[in-house]
């Protein structure tokens, strides 16, 4: 579905990319007459060409706000079987384009039950980086012009799957912290959009707002039978700090997956985000930084050893 739509829809239906309107089989597909009402455009079980997707040679088109779910569910099914194509391959860009559609649908939200696929997508990640790390680690340092959270959330797994891969941690293991790693900000979209895709700097209200999304997040996993709540660790701690000047709780004591993620997010968030009001970060500068917060006491010096050395690892 479209980036500006909204869960109330629009007159109760909602816009779907043109890009995607070949993908929709058993959804139904409106468009809208010049005198606003919507007509069906394609019954639930046809296809539309993928060549007319390409050319556009359709009109906008919409989906019934009341199939918004399955819709959901049908993008997710259709991304990760052509994942399981492609991470057999040898296009990093290909793999995470496809990983990045997956997230950014499964993100439109997140409260539907809609997780559930997340957990094989995952494993599949996790065991591929094993059995090919010379395409997988290339997921790790990929750059986007175009920065969304989904961009960031499947960044921060790769990043989180190479610490692990360099740990020699169990597949098991690997697999809850990559998990983890991919829903750490899913309470971002709880989040209002002008604060989230603000231009500048947010203002101290703002700023509360904001740091309201490691709960969100949290809620939202506790909430789907289809996700261990354990999981949900990530997404509370990633902005705690050992000092305790982290938030939301201000812990003093963190788990090691909440040390292990909030490192890398933060690492990502400055190298990858580029903002009207700062510059990304080049990874050693960013790691100097990381470097004094753990001097200061901040992040875990052990961790912060290791994740560098992830970096490079051959």
């Amino acid at each position: 579905m479209d980036d500006n739509s909204n869960l109330n829809g629009l007159d109760g239906f909602l816009p779907v990319r043109l890009s995607q309107a070949s993908l929709y089989h058993s959804t139904a597909l409106y468009y809208r007459n010049r005198d606003g009402k919507y007509l069906l455009y394609k019954p639930g079980g046809d296809s539309i060409p993928e060549a007319h997707t390409r050319e556009f040679r359709h009109p906008p088109l919409f989906i019934r706000d009341e199939d918004r779910i399955s819709a959901i569910v049908e993008l997710q099914g259709t991304f990760t079987t052509h994942l399981k194509e492609v991470i057999i391959g040898d296009n990093p860009q290909e793999i995470k384009d496809t990983l990045v559609n997956l997230v950014g649908e499964t993100l439109r939200e997140p409260r539907a039950g809609v997780l559930k696929i997340l957990p094989d997508t995952v494993s599949l990640v996790v065991e591929q980086f094993s059995n090919n790390r010379e395409v997988m680690r290339s997921l790790m340092f990929l750059s986007d012009s175009d920065y969304t959270t989904a961009i960031h959330a499947v960044n921060v797994m790769a990043l989180t799957i190479g610490f692990c891969d360099f740990a020699a941690l169990s597949t098991d293991e690997s697999g809850e912290l990559a998990l983890m790693a991919l829903l750490h900000d899913l309470g971002k979209t709880q989040i209002p959009a002008n604060i989230l895709k603000s231009p500048g700097k947010l203002t101290p209200a703002e700023f509360l707002v904001m740091k309201t999304h490691p709960k969100l997040g949290a809620e939202i996993i506790f909430s789907d039978r289809d996700i261990d709540n354990k999981i949900a660790v990530g997404a509370l701690e990633h902005h705690e700090k050992l000092d305790g000047s982290g938030y939301p709780n201000r812990l003093s004591s963190i788990s090691f997956a909440g040390r292990l993620i909030g490192m890398v997010d933060c690492y990502e968030a400055l190298t990858g985000d580029e903002r009207p009001y700062r510059r990304a970060k080049r990874p050693l500068e960013t790691l100097q930084l990381l470097k004094a917060d753990v001097t200061s006491g901040k992040l875990d010096p052990h961790i912060f050893t290791d994740f560098c050395k992830s970096l490079v690892q051959s």
